[in-house]
C-alpha cells in the first residue's frame, strides 16, 4: 500500500519502518524545545499523510516516552481520511508528567502511527438489545 506524504520543509525524515516486524512507523519533530513540568506543548511534524480511503492513522507514543516522563497529551490520535489538505499538518501534543523540565531534541521521534482498517456502522435505534445487564465497573471481578 502506498501512503502518500507530503514534507513541509526538506529536512523533516520520511517516515519508516525500524524494523522488518514493525506494525508502526516512527515520527520525528523537526524542531524540539523545552516542556515544563505539567505543561503541554505542541509539535509540528512537518508532514501531511494523506490516509487511504478505508482507513484511519492511529497515532501513539512510543514505549520509550514513559521512562522520558512525556505522554501525548491526548493519549492517542485518531487521523480522518479527509484531514489531508496543504496545511492539514500533523501536530504531537506532548505532556511533561515528571518534575523536571524535558528538552525534546530536533529530530527525536517521539510518536508511532500504523494504518488501520475501518469498518462504518450503521445506527439502528431499538428498545431491547437482547442482552441482561451486566452490572457497571468491576462487575466481572
Amino acid at each position: 500500500m502506498q501512503i502518500q506524504i507530503k514534507r513541509l520543509y526538506p529536512e523533516v525524515p520520511m517516515p519508516e519502518y525500524k524494523t522488518a516486524g514493525a506494525v508502526a512507523f516512527d515520527i520525528a519533530v523537526p524542531k524540539g524545545g523545552v516542556i515544563q513540568p505539567s505543561e503541554t506543548k505542541f509539535f509540528p511534524t512537518g508532514l501531511v499523510i494523506k490516509v487511504p480511503n478505508g482507513y484511519v492513522l492511529l497515532v501513539a507514543p512510543r514505549s520509550s516516552n514513559a521512562k522520558k516522563q512525556i505522554r501525548m497529551g491526548n493519549g492517542i490520535g485518531l487521523i480522518d481520511q479527509d484531514y489531508c489538505g496543504p496545511t492539514d499538518e500533523l501536530k504531537l501534543a506532548l505532556h511533561n508528567f515528571g518534575t523536571e523540565p524535558y528538552t525534546v531534541e530536533d529530530g527525536e521521534r517521539i510518536a508511532q502511527a500504523m494504518i488501520v482498517p475501518i469498518l462504518k456502522g450503521e445506527f439502528v435505534e431499538t428498545e431491547n438489545l437482547g442482552a441482561p445487564d451486566r452490572g457497571s465497573f468491576g462487575t466481572t471481578g
